[in-house]
């Protein structure tokens, strides 16, 4: 059996995602570096401990002290100033992507632990608290940390060309959503059974106490209720879906003679089912299209007019929709059921809105015509009657909006080619 994240590892995991747990892994580790020279002092031969004067490394430790303070605001200032392009550009949804972005984590907590490494140094050499060994010890670390601090600033300035523009942007969206597309291939109801045909009759709703996104499920403790209880789970709701107290997100299907179950049970429910402000990727293929959709939509309005983005963005979504390879359903949670996401609602997701906003520019229909036969030729189930569906759609859209008519033309053309039209 596979390893499967429960709710405790999707909460380390969305920890670890964070700017400021790798900005304290880094303090942490400069601390305990700045402290074993304390401790190693003793170890070092005495003929070795007068080779490093005090001077020579309390000088090192003030200029480090002092430069990557000023090097730390000036990187988070630009984070913030590229989080705000990236907003104000693309779509304020692509902005936790940056956040997240490792090179940019990985500058700012370098920057951040070379700065507590050099405090805690200094301290620890005004207090005498190194002899000659414990010198030594902290200026060849010293040493090491400055040549990381070089290294970094050369990724960090090539790095900065590109950040908060959209290309990059679109780039980051993109990583973050084909894991969760190939996730899906292999689990599509996460290791649960699919819910098919009709709920139950008489089955015991649940309902949600908190109103925002559905983020993440966890399937393995709704398995462990349902064999507690001798019972079946019946999840009405897919993660990115957005719910309401009064909404129902499950159905317990007690054992016959049961009608009721205890408020700690109640709560053991809800909980298994996390909801936040924002969604997710993890276990949402859909919200990655539809960021990258969005995006392209901004791309497309009047105030941008940039159909180019679009294009672009046309290409992203066709290598997210073609991730993965299709595997059989794997069931390990045999008392719990989850519905499918339809095929369409991958179509919706990624194509509508671009082609609404972008009906009367040829140039897009073309991209899109395109896109469709591509995803026309890739062997998921639906794939290709949806791709001649939205072909269809988008050849409508262009008819009314664009008056040329050589440019209807060769929409039509360029859809029949493909294979997409009778």
């Amino acid at each position: 059996m596979k390893f499967e994240m429960s709710k405790t590892w999707w909460m380390v995991l969305q920890a670890m995602r964070q700017v400021w747990f790798v900005a304290s892994l880094y303090c942490v580790a400069a601390i305990m570096t700045a402290l074993l020279g304390i401790m190693a002092d003793p170890l070092i031969p005495e003929s070795l401990q007068d080779i490093i004067g005090r001077g020579a490394v309390n000088s090192l430790l003030t200029i480090i002290a002092s430069s990557m303070l000023s090097v730390l605001v000036f990187s988070l200032n630009t984070l913030v100033q590229a989080s705000t392009a990236a907003a104000s550009n693309a779509t304020p949804r692509a902005v936790g992507t940056l956040l997240q972005d490792r090179i940019a984590q990985s500058a700012l907590s370098t920057f951040l632990g070379a700065f507590i490494f050099s405090l805690v140094g200094l301290i620890a050499l005004n207090t005498s608290l190194y002899g000659g060994g414990g010198r030594m010890i902290l200026f060849l670390v010293t040493i090491a940390v400055i040549v990381l601090i070089v290294v970094t600033l050369v990724r960090w300035i090539n790095y900065l060309g590109h950040l908060g523009q959209v290309t990059k942007t679109i780039s980051q969206v993109e990583s973050a959503s084909c894991p969760s597309m190939e996730h899906y291939r292999r689990a599509p109801y996460l290791h649960a059974r699919p819910q098919e045909g009709p709920i139950p009759h008489g089955v015991l709703m649940i309902e949600h106490d908190q109103i925002g996104y559905l983020r993440f499920i966890d399937v393995p403790a709704l398995d462990q209720i349902a064999d507690r209880l001798e019972a079946n789970i019946h999840v009405f709701e897919r993660p990115g879906a957005f719910v309401t107290p009064g909404r129902h997100i499950a159905g317990l299907d007690l054992k016959e003679g049961s009608d009721a179950i205890d408020d700690e049970t109640r709560d053991a429910l809800r909980e298994a089912f996390t909801i936040g402000d924002a969604r997710s990727y993890d276990q949402d293929p859909l919200y990655g299209l539809t960021v990258l959709s969005q995006i392209a939509m901004r791309a497309l309005s009047p105030g941008i007019n940039d159909p180019g983005t679009a294009i672009d963005v046309i290409g992203n979504l066709v290598r997210i929709m073609a991730s993965g390879k299709k595997a059989e359903a794997d069931v390990h949670h045999g008392r719990v059921f989850i519905p499918a996401i339809e095929t369409d609602d991958f179509f919706d997701a990624a194509f509508t809105g671009i082609s609404r906003d972008g009906a009367d520019k040829v140039e897009v229909g073309l991209r899109l015509q395109h896109a469709f036969e591509s995803l026309s030729l890739l062997p998921f189930a639906g794939y290709g009657e949806h791709a001649r569906g939205y072909s269809a759609q988008a050849l409508e859209r262009a008819r009314k909006m664009l008056d040329f008519e050589n440019d209807i033309k060769r929409l039509e053309a360029s859809a029949r080619k493909g294979r997409l039209l009778p």
